[in-house]
This record gives C-alpha cells, structure tokens and sequence, in this order.
C-alpha cells in the first residue's frame, strides 16, 4: 500500500490559479504613478498647502483662444485652431498670493465649439423649446478634440500660472491616446491694454519617440481678469473731433447689457471705396487681405460705462472664424460709453506676432480710432442696429481721417432699443408704381388688416427666369412707426396693435432675404434686399420698392462708380385672402426697372408663398379641437349602439343565430386595425407643425383617450361575434343558417372585388379633380395603392349592414336580429365624418394634412360625391334591414322561396 508524503496535497481549482496569475501580473507592472508638480513646475510657482474653500472668482476662463501645433492630433494645415481652459475649483493656500488652481483645457481644430446633440423637448404649457443634452462618459474623447485635466497653482505677485495633469485624444490614425503634459502661462493679475495677451506653452511629459508624446504647443487668450483702463482720454479725445450722429440714448443702468449684446452681432466693413487704389483702409496690415467682416468678442464692462474687448476680422460673415484673437487679423481695445452724445469710443492697438510664434505675441500701434453707435432713424438704405467708423489717428490733431471706414451691423440678435423709429422715404414713388391698385376688384375677399405682424412674414419660393427655384424670407421691418419685434427678442403677441387710424392704407417695410446658388444673373447672388412701400388693406395688395447692396459687384465692374446700391427694384405683391377660395394663395414678382443693357439689370423673379394668417390658425387649432372632440364622440356612440345590441340579445337570445358573421366580422376588422397598425397615423404630426397641434398636451391626452375607446368597441365586437358564432354552432338545425352564410359571402365577395376595383379606379381619376377642389395650401400626399385600399376598407366599413341584407334574402329571416338602435345609431356614426366633411370644405380651409383629426379626405372617400352617395347608401341598407325584419327577407323580392317544403297528405273523399 502506497504511503503519502508528510507535505499535505492541496486541491487548487482552475478559477484560483488564473485569478493567483492575474494578481502576479498585476503586481509586476507598477500602475501609473501621478506626475509630480514639483518636478515640473517648482521653479516657476512653488507648490503649497491648501487652505479654505473654494473662492468664486471670474478668472481663469479662457474662451476663444488660439494655439499653434500639435499636429500629431489635428495634422498639418491652416485650419483654425481654438482652445479654452475652464477652471473646476480655485483654493487658497498657506503662501500668500499663491492659489490652487483646477481647471480643464480643451483642444479644438477645424471649426467652433459645436453644440453636443441632445434631444429637443417641448414645455407644451410655455409653448417653449428645450434641449437636454446627453450624459457622456468622461472618458469620451472626439477626433478633432483633446483634452486635458490639469492642476497646478498660480502667483499673483509672478504673475505665472503652472499646471500638470492628463488628458486623452487621438491619433491622426484614430487610435486612443493617454498624455501627460505640463502648461505654464504668463498671466498677470492686472492687465491694461499692452498686457492684455494671456501666453504660454504645453508640452508633452511623456518620453520623445512614444505615441504619446507631442511637440510644444504655443497658446494665445484674452485676458478675462482684472483690467486697468490708459487709454480713456485718448479715446474720447479722438471721438470728440467725428461729426456727430443721431444715435439712441442709453441709460446707464443698460449700458452693459447693450454693449455686451454687441458680441452676437457681426460687422461688414464698407472697403470698397479705399480698396480702389490699392490701399485697404487705415489699417493695412489687416485689411489689405480683403478682412470684410468684423466682430467684437469677450467685452468686458465695468459698469460705469467702461469696456474693454478684442476685435476679430474675417473675409466670412460666420460667427466662429470672426471671434478668435489671431495675430494680424486682430486689434485690443478699451472705451467708454460717452452719455452726451450717444457712443462708444473706443481706442484699439494691433495684436502681432514675432516669426510667427504665438508666446511673442506683442500689443502695440495704439493708433486706431473706433466709433459706434446705435442708429436712432431707419430707413431702406440704412437699418442696422448698429453702426460705426473706424480709422487710424496718428495726428491726435488732425480732423478724422480720409480713409476712415464705415461699418454696420449684419443681423439683429441685440435686445429692444427703445426710441427706434423709420422714415420711410420711397413713399412717393411706390405710389406712382401703384397707381392703379384702388381699381382692383375685390369683391367679398377680406385680408389682414396690417394690426398683426406675423401676418406679413412670409416663406417663399422665388423662381427666376432659367427656371430654378429657391427659398426666401420675407421680414416685416416695421408697420407705420412700430417696429416689428423678432427683430429684438421681444414677445410679438404683447406689442399694441398698429392701426393707422383705422386707414386701409400702411407703410410698411420688409428684409428680404434669399439666393440662387451658381445662377448667372446677379441678383441671385444677392442674399439682402431692403424695401418698403405700401399695403392696401382693402385689396390686399403689397407694392414695394427694394435696395441692395453692390458691394459684392464692384470687383466685377457691374456697378457704377460712386454706387452702392442698387434702388431700380419693384415688388409687388397679391396677398392671399383671409377667406380664400381653392387654390388662391400669395403671389407676385420681384422684377428690375433698369434697361436692359444695364450690368445690373435681371429677368423679373415670381414669388409664391404658402401662407396662414393668426386668425386662421386660430381658427385651425379650434376647428382640430372639435374634431378630436368629434372622434371621441363617434367611438363613444359606437360603444353605446354596440351595448345596447347586446342588451337587445340578452332579452332575445333567440334571435342570435339569424346575425351575419360576416357583418360581424367586418366591423370587427375595421375597430382592430387601427389598433394593429400605428395609431399616430390619425393624428399624423409634421415636424413644422407641431406649434399648431400642441396644445397644453390635450392632443396627447386625447389621443390616448381615443386608443382606450376603440379597444373597448373592439372587445364588445368580439363578444358581440363570440355570442353569435356560439348560438349558430349549438344548434344542429340551423344548418341552412350556415348555408345562407355561405351564399351571403359568395354574392358579398365578388361585389367587394368589383366595387373595390371600381373604386380604386374613381378614386385614382377622382385625385386630379380633388387638387382643384383641396386648397393648395396644403401639401397634397402621395397616393400609394396600400393608401387608396385603406380607403376602401373604410368604404366597406360604412357599408356594414350588406352582408345582413344578403344573409336576409337567402335565409328568408324574418327575425328582429339587428335592434334599432344599433343599425340606425351606427349608420348615422358611419354618416357623420361625410356631413361633416361637406360642412368642412365649405367653412374651412385646412391649412396643413396633419390639420384633419378627423374625416381626413387622404384616408377615405370625401368629395361632394361620396359625401352624398356613402350617407345615402347606409340610410337604404338600414331601411332594407327595417323592412325585412317587419316583413320577411324577402319582402323586396317576390320570387319563389328556394327552402326545401315536405309534401302534405290529402285525405281522398268519396273512396270507400
């Protein structure tokens, strides 16, 4: 017998032994030890202890910066690189005037700082749109995006800022990177004008030659902390010797607000005329590159009128390539506010950079002058919220420059201006234009009486003379001295009514706005057109005259000289009535008065537009909500009608087996269908259109009301089928029941085959009629033969009450199967939707498909025709079916019964 060995044998399972290997490799390679500071940076800031708690303080937010390099991420090239550092926490520590600084640093190339996509919810009781972006793990890196958790700590007295951390990225081939790096900035804790600049560097802690190491990257910011203004008195010393403008007043306790504003707008700068020869303005170095567009970006204010900003300069009107402070394409500045006359002067230096390195970027050449203001009057040829010059004084005691250069504003995201008024100044010659308007026939046409705003934007289509369509605006500016309020962020619905002393006669004026890409006339490249004129209540007709901008057309000599607009347009326009018969809509033409051979004359442009004024989409959200009251209403009787037959059963049981199942089946098919396929599609929302069908949640609401009651009219159906199907079956001598339902469906049959393919056909031809009888208002759908079988079936739903007039005949019933109240009650329920409709098309014009909650003509059989045949039809089968439970199945028809009779015995008399 074999013995065992002193040494105990231990029994190890596998999942230990892979777990004991795990362990050991785990703990041969060390983890990643965190990068030391001191290393680092205890040279530049010495680290200490921290003390206290978090401080709020508005520095250390750098937005809009630029950086050079870091090609191993974005690759080489000139696309805009931008950057910003967004502190987590500052904490004081034990050494004084050193803080702990936390903060997040990201990378960014080829593009601004796009919106993270979320999903968009409404707040149906604001009647308000909100996005609610998405939680993303913090480890999510995006290609074209680095970024960096960093701390580190800052001296107020150095005036130096160093930081170590990690971050992730990626790869020019896409593969994940883990960095390590260390950023020393210079960054004062004063900063006038020539320190304005926010520099330093980022490199790479990582060993030369790994995947994660990069070269030095160069950054550049605006300084966000605290400002010492110089250049005050200069500036308003400067400003005092420009002419003076009339410009709004500002109160001071706005002053920030409306300056700050000033950061969504962007500038075009008139250098047509200074361009000429050759000399682009008073500032060479940024204009001589054609810089057309300028924009104002982190302004600063100190809340007793004083700012401080930096100005960017593009040859595009976008936001994102105008808002970074890059060297040469960039100036510093600080102003005031000035109170008495109404402006902001402003002093600017140039931003430059040494052999193209952004850590030399230096301020200086404090020479140029900038002068805005808010203009007080608008008018066709000037209606910009604001406005300016700008120009170089390197004589403070000379006059403004020669070369000065114009500037206005392109959009209108600013808050409302009080005191802004228009003067119309073409009202005599849109009159000579419109001479002959008070001659138009109107009849009993009524239109907008010029007291509501959103009744004179229009969406339009505009085709020019090689055919091609595109898309436009038309913007109410103002109408007569009120201004439209889009235009400032305020509340349409709350601004007074604009009656003009109840006159049928408005000046108004519009922004009109669209393009033809690649088209070979010139006003298709024209994107703006500004106009006014004269709108005729009583007839609806618009005449206006337009300008436009050339600047765009002086390089192609199109443009005469000295000229910078173009005034010889005319636009006039038929509006739609607000009582519209089908197919009236608006219309007009935008055509040239110049001759011909004139470079800037173009084929006149037609104009149509899809309108709907606020009464008619008053009138539309009122009409839906009768409709959705009306669905409910229908499926409610329903379920009453069908209760009430079961009532009638259970007092008669008897009757039971002389019920068709074919009628039972039908109607149970048409209250389950619409709950097997997507039930939205009775309430089907357009995406444009949900401002008209949201209403406090009540479609919603409704709509789960309505999927609630056809489940209980289909549940009654089933029983109403159970019922009968279980009386015929239990009863052995009602076999020639059975027979007569057979004979029912085989005559049922081919009359549904040959109806349905009759009426696909009428209905198909009937289409191209029904364009003329439907408004073109709304968007006709495309009829897909599944389309036009839906429609069928619902045809063969009002028709329930056949298979029981055929199941009659043959059975010879002269059973009350079929109580009043259920085939009267549903017949009318089945004849509503076309009363309605004949109602609808006479009253009503629905503007949208998603508009019809109920009896929606692209899902049934709705014209005058059907409205009269289908209600028609059901009131015959209903007294056919009252006349043969009164006198027999076949009381219309007096033929000879087919019923099978037995043969009596005679008794024979006289036989003995």
């Amino acid at each position: 017998m074999a013995t065992t060995s002193s040494s105990t044998l231990v029994r190890v399972s596998p999942i230990s032994v892979i777990l004991f290997a795990l362990a050991l490799s785990s703990s041969a390679s060390p983890s990643p030890s965190p990068i030391s500071y001191a290393d680092h940076c205890a040279t530049v800031v010495a680290e200490s202890p921290t003390t206290g708690h978090s401080l709020d303080a508005a520095a250390f937010r750098l937005s809009n910066g630029i950086f050079s390099g870091a090609d191993a991420f974005f690759g080489g090239g000139d696309r805009s690189r931008s950057f910003f550092l967004r502190r987590r926490s500052i904490l004081p520590t034990q050494t004084p005037g050193v803080l702990q600084i936390i903060a997040t640093l990201t990378l960014r190339s080829g593009g601004g700082f796009h919106h993270i996509r979320g999903r968009h919810v409404l707040d149906s009781s604001a009647g308000e749109f909100h996005h609610v972006r998405p939680r993303i793990p913090r480890t999510f890196t995006q290609r074209g995006m680095v970024s960096f958790d960093l701390s580190g700590y800052w001296s107020k007295t150095a005036g130096k800022l160093c930081m170590v951390g990690t971050g992730h990225g990626r790869s020019l081939e896409g593969e994940p990177l883990q960095l390590s790096a260390v950023l020393m900035l210079d960054y004062p804790k004063i900063t006038d004008i020539y320190s304005s600049l926010i520099r330093g560097n980022l490199e790479s802690l990582d060993a030369v030659g790994s995947s994660n190491h990069f070269d030095p990257i160069a950054i550049l910011a605006y300084t966000p902390g605290n400002y010492e203004y110089t250049q005050i008195s200069h500036a308003q010393k400067s400003c005092a010797r420009l002419n003076a403008v009339e410009s709004l007043r500002l109160e001071s306790a706005s002053f920030c607000y409306y300056m700050q504003s000033l950061s969504r707008v962007r500038f075009e700068l008139d250098l047509g005329k200074n361009c000429s020869s050759g000399f682009c303005g008073p500032f060479a170095e940024i204009s001589e590159s054609n810089l057309g567009f300028m924009s104002f970006n982190q302004i600063q204010c100190s809340g007793d009128g004083r700012f401080h900003m930096y100005i960017g300069f593009s040859n595009t009107s976008t936001y994102y390539f105008g808002s970074l402070l890059i060297p040469g394409k960039a100036l510093v500045g600080e102003g005031a506010w000035d109170p008495l006359k109404n402006r902001l002067c402003l002093v600017a230096c140039h931003v430059r950079s040494s052999n193209n390195t952004l850590v030399r970027s230096t301020v200086d050449d404090c020479t140029i002058r900038i002068c805005l203001w808010f203009p007080a009057v608008w008018s066709i040829e000037s209606r910009y919220t604001a406005a300016g010059r700008i120009w170089s004084d390197n004589n403070e005691n000379d006059s403004v420059s020669s070369d000065a250069v114009s500037f206005w504003s392109t959009d209108h995201y600013m808050g409302s201006l009080p005191g802004l008024k228009y003067n119309y100044t073409r009202t005599e010659v849109v009159k000579k234009s419109c001479a002959n308007d008070s001659s138009r026939s109107v009849g009993k046409r009524t239109y907008p009486d010029g007291n509501a705003f959103r009744d004179f934007r229009f969406h339009v289509s505009v085709k020019n003379s090689e055919g091609k369509m595109t898309w436009g605006d038309f913007t109410p500016v103002s109408i007569g001295q009120m201004i439209y309020g889009n235009l400032f962020g305020f509340n349409v619905d709350t601004m007074p009514s604009v009656s003009e002393e109840h006159r049928s006669l408005h000046n108004v004026s519009y922004g009109i706005h669209f393009t033809f890409p690649n088209a070979s006339s010139s006003m298709n490249e024209a994107e703006k057109i500004s106009a006014e004129g004269i709108y005729n209540a009583q007839t609806g007709f618009l005449c206006l005259v337009g300008c436009r901008h050339i600047g765009f057309l002086v390089g192609r000599k199109e443009a005469k000289q000295g000229e910078s607009m173009d005034c010889g347009i005319v636009i006039n326009i038929q509006l739609a009535p607000l009582n519209p018969k089908v197919g009236e809509q608006l219309n007009g033409t935008i055509r040239s008065t110049r001759d011909k051979s004139d470079p800037l004359f173009f084929e006149h442009l037609e104009i149509t537009s899809l309108t709907i004024y606020r009464n008619q989409a008053i009138q539309s959200m009122w009409r839906m909500d009768v409709e959705i009251i009306m669905v409910l209403v229908s499926l409610t009787l329903s379920c009453i009608f069908i209760g009430l037959q079961l009532f009638h059963f259970k007092k008669n049981p008897q009757v039971l087996p002389s019920v068709s199942i074919t009628m039972v089946i039908i109607l149970t098919l048409g209250h389950m269908i619409p709950l097997v396929l997507n039930f939205q599609a009775l309430f089907r929302i357009s995406g444009s259109q949900n401002v008209l069908l949201w209403s406090g949640g009540w479609l919603e609401v409704n709509e789960v009301t309505v999927r609630i009651m056809t489940m209980v009219a289909f549940l009654l159906l089933i029983r109403f089928l159970q019922l009968a199907w279980t009386a015929r079956s239990a009863d052995e001598g009602k076999r020639d029941l059975w027979t007569a339902e057979k004979n029912s469906i085989k005559t049922c049959l081919p009359l549904y085959i040959v109806g349905g393919l009759t009426a696909w056909f009428v209905h198909r031809i009937s289409n191209q009629s029904e364009l003329k009888r439907r408004p073109l208002y709304v968007t006709q759908p495309h009829h897909t033969l599944w389309g036009d079988l839906m429609s069928y079936a619902g045809l063969t739903l009002d028709g329930f009450l056949l298979p029981q007039v055929i199941f009659n005949i043959f059975s010879c019933s002269k059973d009350k199967a079929l109580s009043p109240s259920f085939y009267i009650g549903n017949t009318i329920v089945r004849a509503l939707p076309h009363a309605y409709d004949a109602y609808r098309s006479h009253h009503y014009v629905p503007r949208f498909n998603s508009s019809y909650m109920y009896a929606s003509p692209y899902e049934g059989f709705y014209s005058l025709a059907w409205d009269i045949i289908i209600p028609c039809g059901g009131l015959f089968l209903a007294v056919l079916i009252y006349l043969q439970q009164r006198f027999g199945g076949t009381c219309l028809f007096p033929f000879r019964s087919s019923k099978p009779r037995a043969y009596e015995l005679v008794p024979i008399m006289g036989i003995s």
